[in-house]
C-alpha cells in the first residue's frame, strides 16, 4: 500500500491519543501508515487505537481526513495479561523480594516462603486510566497515594514497584496488608485504575475495581530474595554503571542515546538500583534521575501495550 513520504509525514510520529513519541529506533509498536482513501493517510497507534493523519496541516487532504480520526476504545483488551504478567518488588525490613510467576524465575533465585503473614493488596497511581502520562505526574500521583493509604491507618509497604519480567515498563506501587477489600478497591477507583492485586500465600489474584470481582482464580506466585537490586536496564547484578550508547554522533544516533537515557530515567524512578543509585549513565549525554528537565518532557511506559526497544538495530522503514 503506498505510503505518504513528504518530509512532516515521516517527522509526524507523535501519537495524540496516548501522548507516545514514536521514532525510527522502535520505541514501542510502530504504528502502521495507512491509506483510508485516495491521497489520506493515517498512522494508527497500536496502543490504544486512535489514528492521526500524517500530511502537513493545510493540505486538501486534511479536511477529508479529520472524520475519519477514531475513538480510544473504553475496554482494554489486555487487561488481564497486563496485570499478571507483572512482577512485584517490594522492601520489607530492609530486606528486598520479588514476586513473580514460576515461568518467569530466573535460575539460580533464593527462593523463600511467604514473607506477610496475612493477604495484601497491590494498588498503584501510575498511568491512570491505562495511558501513559509524564514521570513527574505519576511521581506526584504516587505520593498522594502514599498520603491517602497512611491518612487510613492501613499497614502499608511503601517501598514497592510492580515491573515487566524484561522490564519493558516499571510503575511505583503500594502493598497494603489487612485493610478491607471493598475500601482498596475504592481508591483505586478514585486514582482512575482498573485493577488491584490480591496477594494470598502462593497465589495473585487480579481484582476488577469497576465489578469488584476476580477477573482471574489466581496466578501461582514464588517470592524470592533479592542479595541487591539489579541493573533495571538489564535485569542482571553488575559491578558499574551501564552507558550510555551512541556514537558516531549523527541526528539519529543523539535521538537514540536521549531515548536510552529517557527509558532508563523511567525504570530507575520506579526500581531504584543498587550499582548506580540514580547517577548518570557513563559515555555522552548520561543525566542523573533527578532531573528536572527529563521528568517535564518524559513519557513514561505503560503496561498495556508500550514495550522497551527492540534489541536488534534494524534500520528504519523506507516510506
Amino acid at each position: 500500500m503506498p505510503a505518504p513520504n513528504d518530509a512532516y509525514a515521516l517527522r509526524h510520529k507523535h501519537c495524540p491519543g496516548c501522548d507516545i513519541f514514536f521514532n525510527v529506533h522502535g520505541l514501542g509498536p510502530e504504528e502502521p501508515i495507512t491509506e483510508a482513501a485516495p491521497g489520506v493517510y493515517y498512522a494508527r497507534c497500536l496502543h490504544c487505537e486512535v489514528r492521526w493523519h500524517v500530511h502537513r496541516p493545510g493540505t486538501p487532504e486534511r479536511e477529508r481526513a479529520e472524520a475519519e480520526v477514531a475513538k480510544r476504545p473504553v475496554d482494554q483488551p489486555d487487561l488481564v495479561a497486563a496485570w499478571s504478567h507483572g512482577v512485584l518488588r517490594l522492601t520489607l525490613a530492609g530486606q528486598d523480594y520479588e514476586v513473580r510467576r514460576p515461568a518467569d524465575l530466573i535460575p539460580g533465585s533464593d527462593i523463600v516462603g511467604h514473607p506477610l503473614a496475612t493477604v495484601a493488596h497491590v494498588l498503584t497511581a501510575w498511568t491512570p486510566g491505562s495511558r501513559p502520562g509524564k514521570l513527574d505526574r505519576n511521581r506526584a500521583a504516587h505520593a498522594t497515594l502514599l498520603a491517602r493509604v497512611r491518612d487510613r491507618g492501613w499497614q502499608v509497604a511503601d517501598k514497592a514497584a510492580c515491573h515487566h519480567a524484561d522490564f519493558a515498563w516499571a510503575e511505583q506501587s503500594v502493598v497494603v496488608v489487612g485493610a478491607d477489600e471493598d475500601q482498596v478497591l475504592a481508591l483505586a477507583r478514585e486514582f482512575n485504575q482498573p485493577a488491584v492485586l490480591r496477594w494470598a500465600s502462593g497465589l495473585m489474584v487480579v481484582l476488577s475495581t469497576t465489578t469488584r470481582e476476580p477477573l482471574t482464580t489466581g496466578e501461582p506466585v514464588t517470592v524470592t530474595r533479592l542479595q541487591q537490586r539489579p541493573c533495571p536496564m538489564t535485569g542482571q547484578p553488575r559491578s558499574e554503571v551501564c552507558r550510555n550508547p551512541g556514537g558516531p554522533w549523527t541526528s539519529r544516533s543523539m535521538q537514540y542515546a536521549r531515548d536510552w537515557n529517557d527509558r532508563r530515567t523511567c525504570l530507575l524512578a520506579a526500581l531504584g538500583c543498587d550499582i548506580c543509585h540514580g547517577s548518570p549513565a557513563e559515555g555522552p549525554m548520561g543525566k542523573p534521575v533527578d532531573s528536572g528537565t527529563l521528568y517535564d518532557r518524559q513519557t513514561v511506559p505503560s503496561r498495556y501495550g508500550i514495550g522497551r526497544r527492540r534489541k536488534t538495530s534494524r534500520r528504519p522503514r523506507k516510506v
